[in-house]
């Protein structure tokens, strides 16, 4: 069994989540609503715990005694609140963003954070990109494609190659 958390990245529409509506809010020139600022998550770029996945997989060939439960997160240093997340988005894509809590709102944890120690311990495995980069490259990502500089298929390959240049191991750009 392998998860993540927190996985943000370039190509995600879904509603009710957080980079997607941000995204399509600075795509219209909007600003972006957020419902629960103080939330802090363990945010990770998809490649993260994709790598991981693979790296997990490809082991796993080799030995089935590594047959478990494998978390795949970033460093502790990630997690950050969700003003943080919009707050350093709007570094990379001006535009504002507004408060919009809802004290009736169903619950919804303030604080999620995952224990990577084993994967990082069996598997040799650790993320690559901190916040910072992160959320620029899933920023570019969007704003590159909604500004029609780049095809989202582009936009991919590039952050897997910009990626590949820090991760050592399994090949992501071999999937193509």
């Amino acid at each position: 069994s392998a998860r993540a958390g927190n996985v943000i990245g370039g190509g995600d529409w879904a509603a009710d989540r957080i980079v997607p509506d941000a995204m399509r809010a600075l795509g219209r020139g909007e600003p972006i609503g957020v419902r629960n600022p103080a939330a802090t998550r363990p945010w990770q770029h998809v490649l993260e715990p994709l790598g991981g996945y693979l790296l997990l997989a490809e082991r796993l060939t080799a030995d089935a005694a590594l047959a478990g439960a494998f978390n795949f997160g970033p460093q502790l240093e990630a997690n950050r609140s969700v003003r943080e997340l919009v707050e350093e988005a709007l570094h990379h894509w001006p535009g504002s963003w507004v408060d919009q809590s809802d004290p009736g709102a169903p619950h919804e944890a303030s604080l999620l954070n995952l224990v990577i120690d084993k994967a990082h311990h069996q598997l040799g495995w650790s993320p690559r990109w901190d916040f910072t980069t992160t959320v620029e490259r899933t920023v570019g990502w969007y704003r590159q494609v909604e500004e029609g500089q780049a095809s989202a298929l582009a936009c991919c390959l590039a952050d897997m190659e910009v990626f590949e240049q820090v991760n050592v191991g399994i090949s992501l750009v071999q999937l193509e």
